[in-house]
């Protein structure tokens, strides 16, 4: 794969529910590219058009007009079967409510990404993932003897054992408490710094925000303004400044 190639190019993207008078806009006209190895979160108040935009890149809902472009390939008009084997292949997720399968242990809930294709999970791949999030101990665990942080740790190792073009992290700390949600963080941040994982990550947490190289700000469904290099202060300024933000981030 050419590295120059971005990790994802989103494209004039719009997305509008319903129709008529009774339509709603959810994304106006989203331009976005992403380098490969690189860490954004997106920010913005409710109905900014944070998780449509999220569903949009994953393949949940289809755009109602422009390009979503995975390392190089436009899988916008893929169909739902296509779509499918892209989010479970080369796409990773993390989400608030760790989504694991609770008669299943941790070495089973990561293997489950191979188990879904068809395929044998590789046993040593299994290891390191779990290892590299510190549960090594805790492989034969179900995730109702872990501890909510440990969970989301499981689905971290899961989300990082397929090595996927992009992991997609909806709100990854919403459910724990500062510590955890730290440690959490922290190993984001490893998975891009050290295994070159492109990250975008969907937060209200500015503590969250300044684990990225850039922070993106949705409002009203336009990319309302950016900030590279963030702190948890600049950004939850911005934050209180929303309404200030204008034009488009190039």
């Amino acid at each position: 794969m050419d590295e120059d190639i971005p990790a994802l190019a989103v494209e004039a993207l719009t997305k509008r529910h319903g129709s008529g008078a009774a339509a709603v806009d959810a994304l106006l006209g989203v331009d976005l590219t992403l380098a490969r190895g690189t860490f954004t979160a997106v920010m913005g108040p409710s109905g900014s058009g944070k998780s449509t935009f999220l569903a949009c890149v994953a393949g949940l809902e289809q755009p109602t007009s422009g390009r979503v472009v995975l390392e190089g390939a436009d899988v916008t008009q893929w169909d739902e079967a296509r779509r499918t084997r892209m989010r479970r292949d080369r796409i990773g997720f993390v989400f608030q409510d760790f989504s694991l399968v609770p008669y299943l242990t941790a070495t089973e809930n990561v293997a489950l990404p191979a188990r879904l294709a068809g395929r044998r999970a590789d046993p040593q791949a299994v290891r390191q993932a779990l290892a590299r999030v510190g549960l090594a101990d805790r492989a034969g665990h179900l995730p109702g003897a872990l501890s909510g942080g440990q969970q989301q740790r499981v689905a971290i190792a899961r989300a990082l054992v397929t090595r996927p073009a992009l992991l997609l992290a909806d709100e990854p700390t919403g459910a724990l408490d500062s510590t955890t949600a730290r440690e959490v963080l922290s190993l984001l941040r490893a998975a891009v710094d050290e295994l070159g994982q492109t990250t975008v990550m969907v937060t209200h947490d500015p503590v969250a925000a300044s684990c990225a190289d850039t922070v993106v700000f949705l409002v009203d469904g336009k990319i309302a303004g950016r900030m590279a290099a963030p702190t948890a202060d600049a950004v939850a300024a911005q934050l209180a400044h929303l309404d200030q933000l204008t034009g488009a981030a190039r």
